[in-house]
């Protein structure tokens, strides 16, 4: 039964997703990929990540997607191609391993480095690709993900691209300037690893299970990144039914974290690693 879970308008793709989405890169490494994924959309959220590079993650969701034909959600998928027959060759990969017509987001996946991200927007680039897909009506929307800011800043004022996808998280404050600046430009935001990666989130729960009573939880961490109120849909990766349960609890209980938690919360952050 789908849950009321809060959305929020993907910038100028007028998308409407659930503030809290789920990353599908690890969830076909578990025999319970299926039943997480089942779950997952059955509570109402309605954004998932994948990519073409994610091991299974795209056929998990043709094998789920028959079974949910009366729920609407958005995917979101990635190709590592920098070439503009490479992207289109993996769009047209995603189609058939997902078994749908149209794609409703389809990102340039990881460009992190300048020489990347000339390659991706130079004539017959990856960025062409994409165009023409979206032309060819197999695409709704075009995004990008990339590690480095100097690459996010390039991609956030070229205006080719209607979503951003960025890590940020009590370890990776930093980037909330990025963030407001793809909010200014009417860009979707969309953040990974915002529970700080699964290393972290193994030694955070760890640490809990040893008697840690602190404010860096994994509830607390989705907090930080749901208080900001530019983002679009956060992202975390979940491989268990049990951690979307926890996730949506957070979801739909969460209070905006404090100028003081914020400041704490990275302060612990420092601290872990």
């Amino acid at each position: 039964m789908g849950m009321n879970l809060p959305k929020r308008r993907m910038g100028q793709t007028n998308l409407m997703v659930t503030e809290l989405g789920l990353g599908a890169m690890d969830t076909p490494q578990v025999e319970e990929g299926v039943e997480t994924l089942k779950l997952a959309l059955d509570s109402g959220i309605n954004f998932v990540d994948t990519a073409r590079d994610y091991q299974g993650s795209e056929y998990l969701i043709g094998r789920v997607i028959p079974a949910k034909e009366n729920i609407q959600f958005c995917i979101g998928s990635k190709t590592f191609h920098r070439t503009k027959d490479g992207s289109q060759y993996d769009v047209d990969r995603s189609l058939r391993t997902i078994g749908v017509d149209v794609i409703d987001l389809y990102q340039l996946h990881d460009v992190s480095s300048q020489s990347n991200w000339d390659q991706v927007m130079q004539e017959g680039g990856a960025l062409e690709g994409l165009q023409i897909a979206r032309i060819r009506g197999l695409i709704r929307y075009i995004g990008i993900s990339s590690h480095s800011p100097e690459v996010l800043e390039q991609a956030i004022y070229c205006g080719e691209f209607d979503t951003v996808m960025v890590e940020y998280s009590a370890f990776f404050p930093h980037t909330d300037r990025l963030i407001s600046l793809a909010k200014e430009r009417d860009i979707g935001v969309i953040v990974m690893r915002p529970l700080g990666g699964s290393g972290r989130v193994s030694s955070i729960r760890s640490r809990i299970a040893s008697g840690y009573d602190g404010i860096l939880t994994p509830a607390t961490l989705l907090r930080y990144v749901l208080s900001n109120p530019d983002i679009s849909v956060a992202i975390p990766g979940v491989r268990f039914p049990a951690r979307v349960r926890e996730n949506i609890q957070v979801a739909l209980t969460w209070q905006p974290l404090t100028a003081d938690e914020k400041q704490e919360c990275e302060r612990e952050a420092e601290l872990l690693y």
